[in-house]
């Protein structure tokens, strides 16, 4: 499974922030900055099939719009910060077409304390996140990234979270990307060991998901929003994936 997380993909000056234990989550990329700390454990972070391991008092800069994943080998305690990129707009314009050799390092938790300053404002948090900037680009070097494929699938799961309200096919995707559509679909079969429709519906269910503990709309609304034409297909689907029914899921977390 693999999602285009449109919800942590900002444009505007917003911030997420969340502690987990034991951490794992399946491959998803946003066009945010994401920032992962680990305070107990290890947690293995997969970036474009790379696998790191981050320690206790570690952490990893995961940069706009690389798929990525977590997971705990046995035990962890963590926090992620999810950011706008342009909060630190001059680092991401040095970055966003460069890979990290090693995008894990050492940061004082105290750090990411600071962001909960009193009264911090935008202008406050930019700062802290440059300087967090700042700690990463002293601990590593940076390399093209030459990726040909990592681009495709982020063009393919872009394409899905702008149309995912239409009815699409592989086939209009790929007339889209200029690419034909076997050749895509080939991509996404060996790269994503996935199909067109799969991604389509994760992403859909992702988003309703989301919209389930945030909005306080009705089931049908929110199928319809997530572009099912009938309660019954979202209903279907939304339990293939997920194991309940959206009704279950909202209930579980009310």
């Amino acid at each position: 499974m693999v999602i285009y997380e449109e919800f942590r993909s900002y444009l505007n000056y917003e911030t997420f922030e969340r502690d987990d234990e034991n951490i794992t989550f399946d491959l998803h990329l946003h066009n945010s900055f994401e920032i992962f700390y680990v305070m107990e454990g290890e947690v293995i972070v997969t970036i474009e099939g790379c696998d790191y391991s981050v320690l206790k008092g570690q952490a990893i800069m995961i940069l706009p719009n690389r798929i990525h994943s977590y997971k705990t080998p046995d035990k962890s305690k963590s926090r992620v910060h999810i950011f706008a990129n342009n909060y630190i707009s001059s680092f991401y314009h040095k970055v966003k077409d460069k890979t990290p050799k090693n995008p894990v390092f050492d940061l004082d938790f105290s750090v990411l304390e600071e962001l909960h300053a009193e009264g911090a404002d935008k202008y406050l948090l930019k700062s802290i996140y440059y300087k967090i900037a700042h700690i990463f680009n002293k601990s590593t070097a940076f390399v093209e990234r030459k990726s040909k494929s990592a681009d495709n699938y982020v063009r393919i799961l872009t394409y899905i979270s702008k149309h995912y309200q239409e009815p699409i096919t592989a086939i209009d995707m790929a007339k889209e990307l200029g690419y034909d559509h076997r050749y895509v679909t080939s991509l996404i079969k060996k790269g994503l060991k996935t199909t067109f429709r799969s991604l389509l519906n994760e992403h859909r269910i992702s988003l309703a998901q989301h919209l389930l503990t945030t909005e306080n709309k009705s089931i049908s609304q929110i199928a319809y929003e997530c572009g099912y034409e009938s309660l019954c297909s979202f209903n279907r689907n939304f339990k293939e994936i997920t194991g309940i029914t959206p009704k279950e899921f909202r209930q579980d977390r009310s």
